[in-house]
């Protein structure tokens, strides 16, 4: 590699940093965000503005088509980005820094590109980004973004946030958001929030109150969100079966009052349904082989037997707390061994259980 080549290729490589964490960080559900925003406009300015000058200073020579197409794409990322990051910025100095490598940009495809219907396109799709960061900068003394609340579930799971947006004359909004606080991450004065979802955009003001009910159901303003309907694919199969009863009680106290099979045919989560005199046992899955198999289900009792599917004798039916519900070893009777039974309950006679063999 020539060496006059070898800036042009760190430019390349360095221009597609930010562009390349943002689309890596949205592949894997992570929103991309900025505690402090002039630390990140500095750095970025410092960053892009320092090449480019030092590109430019230098005269080097033409980049070749291939180049061109990646150097113009990547700049026009990387304005996006600028886009994005003005319109949630707080601050006006790192609007201005961030604009001003915006017009870096320009100059480079003016310098590096050739290609004349390239740099027509890059200059059409710059002017309409231009437009709204034109604006947005001129009226940005009477904005802010400010987090006037936030809770975390009981069970350390989802962040709860209201976001005060006030626009002054344009509006404003107030925002609720929920993110994966247990797959959330930070590194320096970026935050990589994962599966950040926004619950609610209402009227600027109308903030009261934010609260968790539980670990599943977040209250703001009275209003009820269940959370796990937001996030079901992270619903381990306790929390789908829970969730399960929870909705369908109704449902399935009129199966045990009729025990009539149309009542639950096609539901999702039961498998097998066995009944006896003491309970009804609502299977729902299980997995391993031989020596190694788990189930999971739930099951109705009248009476409200803890031990109703416990496989160990009535004589060595010993029960222990654990956590919400209950469990029994027998390794406690016998040290060779290893079957379990956990139990739980969910509503008025209806518990969730464990078997392992």
């Amino acid at each position: 590699m020539r060496r006059n080549n070898l800036f042009v290729l760190i430019l390349l490589l360095l221009t597609l940093l930010f562009p390349s964490i943002c689309i890596l960080a949205k592949l894997l559900h992570y929103s991309f965000t900025v505690k402090n925003g002039i630390v990140y406009a500095t750095a970025t300015s410092v960053l892009y503005l320092g090449i480019g000058i030092l590109l430019i200073t230098r005269k080097e020579k033409g980049i070749g088509k291939t180049s061109s197409v990646f150097l113009s794409v990547s700049l026009l990322l990387n304005q996006i980005n600028t886009l994005l990051f003005i319109f949630r910025a707080d601050n006006q100095a790192a609007m201005l820094l961030m604009a001003l490598w915006f017009v870096m940009t320009a100059i480079l495809v003016a310098v590096y590109v050739k290609n004349t219907a390239l740099t027509a396109t890059f200059y059409t799709l710059s002017g309409i980004l231009v437009l709204p960061i034109f604006l947005f900068i001129m009226l940005s003394d009477f904005g802010a973004r400010t987090v006037i609340a936030r809770e975390v579930s009981p069970d350390m799971r989802y962040c709860a946030e209201v976001i005060d947006d006030d626009q002054g004359a344009l509006g404003g909004a107030t925002i609720l958001t929920v993110y994966r606080l247990d797959g959330s991450f930070s590194i320096g004065s970026f935050d990589f929030r994962k599966s950040q979802t926004e619950l609610r955009s209402g009227p600027w003001g109308e903030f009261v109150s934010l609260s968790w009910q539980d670990s599943e159901h977040l209250s703001m303003n009275g209003m009820i969100y269940e959370i796990t309907n937001y996030y079901p694919e992270y619903l381990t199969e306790k929390e789908r079966i829970i969730r399960y009863v929870r909705k369908h009680e109704g449902l399935l106290l009129r199966y045990i009052e009729k025990r009539d099979d149309d009542i639950l045919k096609n539901q999702p989560i039961i498998e097998q349904i066995r009944t006896n005199d003491t309970y009804i046992d609502f299977s729902c899955g299980g997995s391993g082989f031989g020596s190694e198999t788990s189930y999971w289900g739930f099951y109705y009792s009248e009476s409200d037997d803890l031990s109703a599917l416990c496989p160990a004798s009535s004589s060595k039916q010993e029960l222990r707390k654990s956590g919400n519900g209950y469990v029994w070893e027998e390794s406690w009777q016998n040290p060779r061994g290893d079957n379990t039974y956990y139990v739980e309950p969910i509503v008025d006679h209806f518990y969730y259980y464990e078997l392992t063999f």
